[in-house]
């Protein structure tokens, strides 16, 4: 069947019932029609359709006499069409799917241009980035059905009782397990923590843990630190050594043992580091979306936000940071995974008389609280000199793990061992 036939078997269905445009309003758009004849009467619903007026043969009939002869005669072809026993939704995939053909063609093009025309590699393979991300591939849903989705959440509540509370990724830490219930898929998790907290150190011990006993394909992206430095990280996290002796290369036999031993187990791990060589928003939505696609990606790890760049005109960097944060929320939910990303701090937060962080001291907080459904943020009182907390226990050693927020799960501290010589946190 040829795509003219798809697009008036469509419009002759919206003549013979016009709520299927009201139906389908975020699936049908003027893109889908590609033919004269199909554009003018297309537009001439939307114009019907704002002025409420009705759309049936006699007023496109109307519509038409002024913009094209034998309009009378097409329309009614278009109705006799629109009896086609194609479904709506399959005519709609079609037609969006050569739309989005079209699109790569006009991409494919506009790359063969810009390298003709010596443009600037990297501005070239943002433009691809940022076009590419609105290729997609159409399927029209039908709509909500309560009664559906309250079988599914009954099914979700009787799943929850029949097991001990983990039902998302673990953690590695048993009160914060406890508290969570485990990562869960859609949720954006957002750690925060002042300098030398060690929250890659706590982001890394979450991975590590999700691979070990959940076996979690993971990845992370990292702009600050290198492969590299990463694994000699985990590398340390994992034997016990101190990552200074790994650094420096100053390792005994027993060490030296222990580090290959614990290579050994890293590399059975669904572990994927990526160095992250361009920072740009597009590049990001787009390697996890690979890293999805590809290795059945589950959980992502983003150090840290304000790394990631979107340049947009006359967007303050409180709007791009915004953008980062509301774009890895969507993407989390779209995928169905969980994406943890870091947050520095305001500076402000190290002057205070305990340096305990709050929620406002996330580094352009508005948006990131808002688009995060669990932001953690790190406190180490032995770190500003504090021998002891409020409740007179000794700090040395100890590190709160303060939940400001959490839309699910409520608020709370859960105290963790730091080893400051491994830079690993651990279970009290």
């Amino acid at each position: 069947m040829e795509d003219r036939e798809i697009e008036q078997i469509l419009l002759g269905k919206i003549i013979l019932e016009p709520n299927l445009l009201e139906k389908y309003s975020t699936e049908i758009h003027a893109g889908l029609f590609q033919y004269p004849m199909s554009k003018t009467i297309f537009s001439l619903m939307l114009k019907y359709q704002s002025e409420n007026k009705t759309i049936d043969l006699v007023t496109l009939n109307q519509g038409m006499l002024n913009k094209t002869s034998g309009a009378a005669s097409t329309l009614s072809d278009i109705i006799e069409k629109g009896h086609s026993p194609a479904k709506t939704t399959s005519c709609i995939e079609t037609l969006e799917n050569v739309f989005q053909k079209n699109k790569l063609i006009s991409i494919s093009q506009n790359i063969n241009n810009g390298v003709k025309n010596r443009e600037n590699l990297h501005h070239i393979i943002a433009s691809i980035e940022n076009e590419l991300s609105g290729i997609r591939i159409s399927k029209v849903e039908s709509l909500d059905n309560i009664s559906k989705q309250i079988s599914d959440t009954l099914e979700d509540i009787n799943k929850r009782m029949s097991t001990d509370g983990l039902l998302g990724i673990a953690t590695g830490f048993d009160k914060i397990d406890k508290f969570t219930g485990g990562w869960q898929e859609t949720d954006l998790v957002i750690i925060g923590g002042a300098s030398s907290m060690g929250k890659t150190s706590f982001a890394l011990a979450i991975l590590l843990n999700a691979c070990k006993y959940s076996n979690t394909p993971s990845v992370i992206f990292s702009y600050e630190m290198s492969s590299n430095q990463l694994l000699k990280r985990l590398i340390s996290m994992e034997s016990g050594v101190s990552n200074s002796y790994i650094i420096n290369g100053t390792l005994g036999k027993d060490e030296y043992l222990r580090v290959n031993q614990a290579v050994g187990q890293l590399e059975k791990l669904p572990i994927s580091i990526d160095d992250c060589n361009i920072t740009s928003l597009n590049y990001l939505r787009n390697r996890i979306k690979d890293y999805v696609t590809k290795k059945q990606v589950k959980l992502v790890l983003v150090d840290y936000l304000q790394l990631v760049s979107h340049n947009s005109k006359n967007s303050s960097r409180e709007q791009e940071v915004s953008k980062v944060a509301r774009t890895l929320k969507n993407l989390a939910k779209e995928l169905e995974i969980t994406i943890i990303a870091l947050s520095q701090l305001n500076r402000g937060v190290g002057m205070r008389a305990m340096g305990k962080p709050t929620l406002s001291d996330l580094r352009e907080s508005g948006e990131i609280e808002q688009a995060s459904d669990i932001v953690i943020l790190i406190h180490r009182p032995e770190y500003y000199g504090i021998e002891h907390d409020d409740k007179g226990n000794n700090t040395k050693g100890m590190a709160n793990i303060i939940f400001a927020k959490g839309r699910n799960i409520g608020v709370g501290e859960i105290p963790l061992k730091f080893n400051s010589s491994l830079t690993k946190f651990e279970n009290v």
